[in-house]
């Protein structure tokens, strides 16, 4: 079972990143993509108070009815930091026999030597790295290219900071992300101050 993860904040998730996980499931032929919000993300501040319960809800909403994309509550249930070590870790011992496929930008990917264990990362599962609007992946990690993996997923310049701005100053959000996603941000007010 080839699985890919898709971790973030998806604070909140907008088409770019439901496009990109389309393009990357078929181009490199995943049985499904599993997105992970974070609780609480270690390699950045969040930004407005909004609650992981919410972020989930609103993955949940916008990959509803796809087959393909799951969501997953394991880090948002877990009680100490969302290092992604402890993440593949946990998913390989549920799962022994996935092979599994890390999905991040090139903007993370080129801070990975920040993060917790991630050598032995980079050695357990294999990175598809997304293009993102204006970044370049460093090539900085050679030994560790069998396990590295750039997608040809298209470039859209749509960013969950720009949406929460849009809400905070009253603009419109139509078609930035799913319209069930757009009227759950309504209905909660999330996003019209910042917290």
């Amino acid at each position: 079972m080839k699985v890919g993860l898709f971790g973030g904040t998806f604070n909140p998730i907008h088409v770019g990143h439901l496009i990109n996980a389309q393009f990357i499931r078929e181009e490199f032929n995943l049985d499904f993509i599993l997105f992970i919000p974070t609780k609480y993300p270690v390699h950045k501040e969040l930004e407005y108070d909004v609650d992981a319960e919410h972020r989930y809800r609103m993955v949940k909403l916008a990959i509803e009815g796809v087959e393909y994309f799951k969501v997953s509550r394991l880090e948002i249930d877990r009680n100490r930091p969302s290092y992604t070590i402890f993440t593949i870790d946990d998913i390989l011992k549920e799962n022994p026999d996935w092979q599994l496929f890390f999905i991040i930008g090139y903007d993370a990917f080129n801070e990975i030597d920040t993060w917790k264990d991630w050598q032995r990362l980079l050695l357990t599962i294999d990175f598809i790295i997304m293009k993102r609007p204006g970044d370049i992946l460093h090539k900085r990690f050679h030994q560790y290219m069998p396990h590295i993996h750039c997608a040809n997923n298209p470039v859209i310049d749509v960013s969950s900071s720009t949406i929460r701005e849009r809400v905070k100053n009253g603009k419109p959000i139509k078609y930035l992300l799913p319209y069930n996603v757009e009227e759950y941000i309504d209905k909660r007010g999330l996003y019209q101050s910042e917290g």
